[in-house]
């Protein structure tokens, strides 16, 4: 059995140590449903390919539980200005977090890039 003692980090936060029990064996019975046969006679590179699908799973029940979420706030009669604008505004989720604001970045930036080249333009036709 693994020794269950806590450790501390640099940060004064509590940081509890890999557990294979509770946290391996514990997933692949509970979360993906196998038998703990099952589990000893597969391979680790399967038992990751069904944790990977598990996440995977996870989260597009989490978009879809979102989108009831956003459909229930905009169709009630709330202030309109409190809304969210987006459905990724009200609930980001995974990976989107920062996808969506580095993405938002390089629109603006092009955006400003855009602008200078016509501003500039402008000036020129307006000198001649």
């Amino acid at each position: 059995m693994c020794q269950k003692t806590k450790k501390k980090r640099s940060s004064n936060e509590e940081v509890k140590p890999f557990d294979w029990d509770s946290d391996v064996v514990a997933f692949a019975c509970g979360e993906l449903g196998l038998r703990l046969e099952e589990f000893y006679e597969m391979p680790w590179c399967e038992f990751l390919i069904k944790s990977y699908a598990y996440n995977r799973m996870q989260e597009e029940k989490l978009r879809h539980t979102r989108l009831i979420a956003y459909s229930a706030q905009i169709g009630s009669h709330l202030d309109p200005k409190k809304l969210p604008r987006s459905i990724d505004q009200f609930m980001k989720i995974g990976g989107e977090k920062d996808s969506v604001i580095s993405n938002k970045n390089a629109k603006f930036d092009d955006m400003k890039e855009l602008f200078r080249k016509r501003m500039q333009e402008y000036k020129s036709q307006q000198i001649n």
